[in-house]
């Protein structure tokens, strides 16, 4: 592999340096892996740039991507899901996630502004290192537009959550990259530059040695999320449709199996973040750890936080196979696994759990584990992908697209309907408000708990209307988060805080 030049590498101290030994350290981690469908040292061609863009996947492992603070910013903040666990567990995050006392020093707004920027850090290295080389083989080109995935992907999470930050798209010293914030304008303009490189170039598939890579597939679902965000309903459109056209992803029949450990990286899967867990190696993810049960004995299968609402459990239609699979109760003997809960009120402190991060008991035996930490992270999947090209053409309307929008919806509700003939029955309105209606239920219901619910409330305008009518002190201020407050401290002034903190 060739390397930045020595006055190329003398800039790399402050913030690089450490994203640098982050990364080496990352590195030996994820290429120690064994051969088990993922990537190890054996796959990665000699001369390639490949080892850095494995470490920089690696680092989608961390705790702002995955652990419960991470969940507290993009899931309780939303009608569908609260913090649970017990109420004196974390009850400050409770305060803040779920009541919306926002206080800059939380440490969930840390770690999720940290890890973030790692990534972006490590990404803009491999750019860089790539361009300052002039490798210009399709292999390489590939790795640059995985970085340039990567880096669209880290940004895209923080300019939804925080507006306006520092846009880094370049390598320094540390005050070369003390830089103010950008508007949100100028970070989406790099956003879809980004993503734009990324359709071009990334493949279609990759061969099963490289499962979870990403793929041009990957980069059109996110630029469909993007464009959304933005009420840019042509432009979603059109890359919802384009994943669809490939005719590479498809529905499974049963809603709740992509969800399993055996449903990992299926047909419906176009993002996930990897983990990977033996009883003697551990390069799992915290993602269904902290969200396990909380009981005791066989049942402390984890924190219990990230926990469905009674709104989302009565949003369901009667009929609605998704149900199952989405809400657990305590109390029941459950049908996926044949496993009893115990009782609440009384031995466990919440009613319901996040069935998607629901472990095979014969799995926690095989690794000698309850906490499910070799369950992947599911980011994009097709559903999703459908629901959003129905959405899109409905607001685009015109007589074609209302009818694609009805077909995308029928596909999602014939199969939540199962083989009931009178659960879920079509939708088939063409009033552009009663379709609008239907599929944003869609979705709630559809998506349940994979964090979607209040980026979609947000983007839709309804989030004061929704979250107040929960009884929260909710404000459309709320709608962004302070940035850290240690970022502010550490930039001397340059880093400016977020109105009304």
């Amino acid at each position: 592999m060739k390397k930045i030049s020595k006055n190329k590498w003398m800039l790399l101290t402050g913030l690089i340096a450490l994203v640098m030994i982050a990364i080496s350290s990352c590195q030996k981690d994820f290429l120690d892996r064994k051969p088990l469908g993922r990537f190890t040292e054996d796959d990665i061609p000699a001369g390639s740039f490949e080892g850095q863009v494995f470490a920089m996947y690696a680092m989608l492992r961390g705790d702002g991507f995955n652990n419960h603070l991470f969940l507290a910013l993009q899931n309780f903040r939303s009608d569908e899901a609260q913090k649970g666990s017990s109420a004196s567990d974390g009850s400050d995050q409770a305060l803040m996630y779920d009541d919306f006392e926002y206080i800059a020093t939380n440490g969930g707004l840390q770690s999720y502004w940290t890890d973030h920027y790692r990534a972006i850090n490590a990404a803009n290295v491999i750019i860089d290192t790539i361009e300052v080389s002039g490798t210009t083989d399709p292999a390489t080109l590939v790795n640059k537009a995985e970085a340039k995935f990567i880096r669209a992907f880290c940004y895209f999470d923080l300019v939804r959550a925080f507006g306006q930050v520092p846009k880094i798209d370049f390598v320094g010293d540390a005050a070369a990259l003390n830089v103010p914030k950008s508007t949100e304008a100028e970070i989406f303009n790099l956003i879809d530059a980004d993503l734009m490189e990324a359709v071009a170039v990334l493949p279609l598939s990759w061969q099963p040695t490289y499962i979870g890579r990403l793929t041009t597939g990957t980069a059109m679902a996110l630029q469909a999320k993007s464009y959304l965000w933005r009420s840019n309903w042509g432009s979603a459109l059109a890359s919802a449709k384009g994943v669809i056209n490939l005719g590479i992803y498809s529905l499974v029949p049963n809603y709740g199996s992509q969800f399993a450990k055996t449903g990992e990286n299926g047909p419906e899967s176009i993002f996930e973040i990897q983990a990977f867990y033996t009883p003697t190696v551990d390069q799992g993810l915290l993602y269904a750890n902290v969200q396990g049960v909380r009981g005791s004995g066989a049942w402390d299968l984890g924190w219990g936080w990230n926990v469905p609402t009674q709104k989302l459990v009565d949003e369901y239609e009667t009929g609605d196979t998704r149900k199952g699979a989405t809400i657990l109760l305590s109390g029941t003997t459950d049908p996926l696994y044949g496993e009893t809960l115990p009782p609440y009120p009384g031995t466990i402190p919440q009613p319901y759990w996040n069935k998607k991060v629901y472990t095979n008991p014969i799995d926690r035996t095989a690794l000698n584990n309850r906490f499910g930490r070799w369950m992947n992270h599911r980011i994009l999947r097709y559903g999703d992908v459908l629901l959003m090209a129905a959405e899109a053409a409905n607001e685009v309307g015109g007589v074609a697209n209302t009818n694609d929008a009805l077909g995308w919806l029928e596909q999602i509700r014939a199969r939540a309907r199962g083989t009931s003939p009178t659960a879920l029955p079509p939708v088939t309105t063409t009033d552009q408000d009663a379709l609008r209606t239907a599929i944003r239920h869609e979705r709630f219901v559809e998506m349940g708990m994979e964090e979607q619910r209040f980026w979609d409330i947000v983007r839709w305008g309804i989030d004061v209307d929704v979250l107040t009518a929960q009884g929260k002190n909710y404000q459309i201020k709320n709608r962004l988060l302070p940035l850290p407050q240690g970022e502010i401290d550490k930039s001397g002034g340059v880093l400016i805080q977020n109105p009304n903190y």
